[in-house]
């Protein structure tokens, strides 16, 4: 199933200048290639969709679909440690003397040159969706930091990408803790899971799980000046997600209703059902993230 569960969401420039035919041009020049005998590490690009192997951007109504694959050694620390340690025990009983720092690192560099051949990979693969149409590109990425590496490549790949995290006119936090003392926008409905917070890097927490928002309890912690930092939410009918203060959507789901249009897809074979998917992506993304951005103000304009 395509699908994209973590959302970490920027804005293009209004001059970016990429096209959809650029973009598969350069990602083609930069394919992925396994690891070799001495490399720790290797990505590139690869193919969203299994039925088109030569599409390294998969281009529909002006989005572009792209997967980068990172491969990378599995050299357990404790592993050189081991052998460090026996070689280093070695020669010191065979040549009665002491092995020096200097000299133990240069060994332990030699033991891991000769060990990288004979390790394990392993390799992940990360998405993202280049709406060209509203200039956003939306990773599909758990933190910050894994959305960063993609658009890094991106960046290197395309000679240039010009990007900014989305920032909106209310803050995320500021919104999420007015809605759990109002009540959110029409278009939203809080769910039963949430985190709060007292402002601060030592400050306490506390966290709801499958608990009624509209309770005494909650009242009580944000009347004790914790704010929201998380907070589970529906749009519509359609979706449900998690929201955070730094404006990053978990765990975006469908509701039944979006499962069922799913399951009535007439696709017959699993190429027509790939670019059903990508439609109904492409489309849900595209009615759920502007409504969010008006929710929280409407998006900053930068200067």
């Amino acid at each position: 199933m395509l699908w994209f569960r973590n959302l970490q969401i920027y804005r293009l420039s209004a001059d970016h200048a990429l096209t959809s035919e650029s973009i598969g041009t350069e990602l083609a020049k930069r394919p992925f290639v396994p690891c070799g005998n001495m490399d720790m590490q290797s990505c590139g690009w690869v193919a969203p969709a299994r039925h088109a192997p030569e599409e390294f951007a998969f281009v529909r109504q002006d989005a572009v679909l792209i997967s980068l694959k990172t491969e990378e050694k599995v050299l357990p620390a404790a592993v050189i440690k081991d052998e460090l340690d026996q070689r280093v025990l070695h020669i010191e009983q065979e040549e009665n003397r002491k092995v020096g720092r200097k000299e133990q690192r240069e060994m332990k560099e030699r033991i891991t040159d000769e060990l990288l051949p004979r390790a394990f990979t392993r390799s992940r693969t990360n998405r993202a969706l280049l709406d060209l149409a509203n200039g956003l590109v939306i990773v599909d990425a758990a933190s910050a930091a894994k959305a960063e590496y993609l658009l890094s490549t991106l960046r290197e790949t395309l000679g240039s990408l010009p990007t900014r995290l989305i920032d909106t006119e209310t803050s995320p936090a500021m919104a999420m803790t007015d809605w759990l003392t109002s009540e959110p926008p029409a278009a939203f409905s809080i769910g039963q899971d949430a985190e709060l917070k007292v402002p601060g890097d030592e400050g306490s927490i506390a966290r709801f799980k499958r608990q009624v928002m509209d309770c005494e309890e909650v009242r009580q912690h944000l009347e004790a000046g914790k704010i929201a930092t998380r907070l589970a939410l529906a749009f519509g009918e359609r979706l449900t997600f998690t929201l955070t203060e730094a404006l990053e959507i978990k765990s975006l789901a469908m509701l039944d209703v979006l499962k069922d249009e799913v399951k009535d897809m007439d696709a017959e074979t699993q190429d027509a059902l790939f670019e059903s998917q990508m439609a109904l992506l492409i489309g849900e993304l595209r009615g759920f993230i502007p409504e969010l951005v008006v929710a929280l103000g409407g998006e900053t304009q930068k200067t």
